[in-house]
């Protein structure tokens, strides 16, 4: 199974940001998914894969993966994220609007915007999350 260009560009680039000597390459198949421990109970059923987190600001860039259906409801984080989608689609909710990203296309939420996220396709969909510092997550509604 080939990798997707832009899931290579990425990789290359969390490489070249942490400084090292040499490229990082990782394959689809070889990627460590994990759910999110970060989120209330009950809604951690997305999948991440942590690429890179800077020791200084504590930035990360992680894949995302999405079942069919999964929905993020609104939230904000302190720091800008981008998301880059690299299969399916998402659907996008902020600033009174809604927008669907597929495969290729980019958002860059300011730190402080409200947001909501959901798979809008028929399968799963990934993409690469990026955080200009810590992840946090706020507003979300507590789930018992």
């Amino acid at each position: 199974m080939m990798m997707k260009f832009p899931l290579a560009l990425a990789l290359l680039a969390a490489s070249l940001a942490a400084g090292e000597t040499g490229v990082v390459i990782q394959r689809p198949n070889e990627l460590d998914w994990k759910v999110s421990g970060s989120l209330p109970a009950g809604m951690a059923t997305h999948e991440y894969h942590l690429i890179y987190e800077d020791k200084t600001t504590r930035g990360v860039q992680t894949l995302v993966r999405f079942s069919k259906g999964y929905a993020l409801p609104a939230h904000s984080h302190t720091h800008d994220e981008v998301i880059l989608v690299l299969k399916g689609k998402i659907a996008l909710e902020a600033g009174g609007g809604s927008s669907i990203l597929g495969q290729g296309a980019y958002a860059l939420i300011p730190g402080g915007t409200t947001h909501a996220l959901r798979n809008a396709g028929w399968g799963p969909c990934e993409f690469l999350a990026s955080f200009a510092g810590p992840v946090d997550f706020k507003e979300l509604p507590r789930i018992k």
